[in-house]
């Protein structure tokens, strides 16, 4: 049996199928024909995507909300030279990545330039004492992270040095969300390696040539908003969010701090072992995915803390569907608002299943722009998503992803987090190969919530979890809450 053969039987019957719909979904993208090469190379017009975020650049241009921090350890020894002569191989690949935003008349459009300065920028902690160096790494780490960009002046990517011994650096990485996304970040990660291995060794790294760039498909997405996601996509959006009611206020401690600074907070958590292996069991018994499982409880702790029964709560879904993009740096990310009726009678088995509808139909109909969506129901993008949801929920699975590794350096990957939000809640699980237990975070809007009010949240959340997959077929009203406190705050 081959290597592929084995994943392939090792899928639930629900993974299966979103694998048959995926690959369908690749087939109906080749029908339709290619992406064709734009005419003027020199700028393009903004995906759906990013004119989102430009319009919200424009009322906080020095907020730093959209910035995409990420760290490593490096051990071993570091060529700075080799690194940024890598990172300018990239660039030139990518015209994305040399790309900066201005208005063009009363239009948005990105500018693309044929070479941005690059440099990595170093800090040396080394002659610190051990108990303040790693202190000191963290703090500039965090600064780093939290220093804005400027769309009109690239490039929108930055890295930081931190030398903390001859054979130990940490590497901050920080990227602007107009042009990258989570599959970005692998797509870099492994063309910057494969140069990095090329200048240090001295071979080379000969990545396959681009069939588009990123501009191209900013250019032909309109065409394919009027021909295919209106024709397909919009109408189950249409029935399915019909009579959506405004997002229901979470209980916040803090509301009149509402939009003060959107600083964000964190809580991180682990599950143990036992409990992962009885959710991956329940789900494996449901025919569904521990995806489904996760976000069925988020769900029903939701309609516990708002008493509402329309529940909203979005995710965020890859556009990546055809060959052409899959290679590409960008952002091809849409959010999916995932509506399901909660009731506290239902059992955990039930209200699955409800999920599991929910999802289904969102997974076949993920390929929109939530701007397409916002539009239909005639919600101004800059009001936002805040008018459909006010908590959101993602669940990133590494077991299958291939792992970074560069020449002479051994990689640990730091958890750097966002110093602001843009949604007041959400949750996220990581799933890692080699790992016997699931961990996440809950992020949180600490203008809004005390860190106190977050660790109740999650000490109600671990019993929902624990006792809804100890009994499935029991309502959930009957689940219980932590001692002292009650079902809604």
């Amino acid at each position: 049996m081959t290597d592929l053969s084995a994943r392939l039987e090792r899928l639930t019957p629900a993974q299966r199928a979103l694998l048959d719909r995926r690959l369908a979904d690749r087939q109906r993208a080749t029908s339709v024909g290619a992406i064709p090469r734009r005419a003027r190379r020199d700028r393009a017009r903004l995906t759906d995507a990013q004119e989102r975020i430009w319009l919200h650049r424009q009322r906080q241009p020095d907020a730093p909300a959209h910035n995409v921090p990420s760290a490593w350890r490096l051990r071993g020894r570091l060529d700075l030279d080799a690194l940024t002569r890598a990172v300018h191989a990239v660039m030139a690949r990518h015209e994305v990545l040399r790309s900066t935003f201005e208005l063009d008349g009363d239009q948005p459009v990105q500018v693309i330039h044929p070479h941005l300065p690059f440099a990595v920028r170093t800090i040396d902690l080394s002659d610190l004492p051990p108990e303040r160096r790693e202190e000191r790494m963290w703090q500039e780490a965090r600064a780093e992270g939290n220093r804005p960009f400027y769309l009109d002046a690239g490039p929108l990517l930055r890295m930081l040095a931190i030398r903390l011994a001859d054979d130990e650096h940490v590497l901050v990485r920080i990227f602007d969300h107009m042009i990258w996304d989570r599959a970005s970040m692998g797509i870099f990660g492994q063309e910057v390696a494969g140069f990095y291995r090329a200048y240090v060794e001295g071979g080379t790294y000969d990545p396959p040539p681009l069939p588009i760039q990123y501009g191209d498909y900013a250019e032909w997405q309109p065409e394919w908003i009027e021909r295919e996601v209106r024709v397909r996509h919009l109408p189950y959006w249409r029935r399915q969010l019909a009579g959506t009611p405004p997002a229901p206020e979470l209980p916040t401690d803090h509301p009149e701090r509402r939009g003060a600074t959107n600083r964000s907070g964190q809580h991180y958590f682990r599950l143990s072992p036992e409990l992962t292996g009885a959710l991956r069991r329940f789900a494996h018994e449901e025919r569904t995915t521990l995806n489904v499982v996760l976000l069925a409880v988020w769900k029903f702790l939701l309609h516990r803390l708002t008493g509402a029964e329309d529940v909203v709560v979005g995710t965020n879904s890859s556009t990546r569907r055809r060959a052409e993009t899959e290679p590409l740096m960008g952002l091809f990310l849409t959010m999916l608002p995932l509506r399901t009726t909660v009731r506290s009678e239902l059992t955990f088995r039930e209200l699955v299943a409800a999920t599991r509808r929910t999802m289904t139909g969102a997974l076949d109909h993920h390929d929109i722009p939530i701007g397409v969506i916002l539009d239909e129901l005639n919600i101004g993008r800059g009001v936002g998503l805040g008018a459909l949801y006010r908590a959101a929920f993602i669940m990133v699975d590494f077991r299958h992803e291939a792992p970074l590794s560069m020449a002479g350096l051994d990689l640990e990957p730091l958890m750097l987090e966002k110093q602001t939000v843009t949604i007041d809640l959400s949750i996220g699980y990581f799933d890692e190969a080699g790992e016997d237990s699931v961990y996440g975070m809950i992020e949180y809007n600490s203008d809004l919530f005390t860190a106190a009010t977050i660790d109740r949240m999650w000490q109600q959340l671990e019993l929902l979890l624990h006792g809804a997959v100890a009994t499935p077929d029991r309502p959930m009203a009957e689940l219980p809450t932590p001692a002292g406190d009650g079902a809604e705050r």
